[in-house]
């Protein structure tokens, strides 16, 4: 009876583990669009602003 319990108990660890590294995978990925979202933010701000004052100028 003990046996079945420690074997209930260890595989309950094992899918909590697997949970968060599940939970860290997608953490990363998102972290990861973030800054690409970021990136490409800023730079089109940099673009836009460059363009808007070249027609300004000229």
């Amino acid at each position: 009876m003990k046996m079945r319990r420690a074997q209930a108990a260890v595989e309950y660890l094992f899918m909590i583990a697997l949970a968060l590294v599940m939970v860290l995978i997608a953490i990363r990925l998102v972290m990861r669009t973030v800054k690409t979202a970021t990136q490409t933010i800023n730079q089109t701000s940099e673009e836009l602003i460059e363009t808007l004052q070249n027609m300004m100028e000229g």
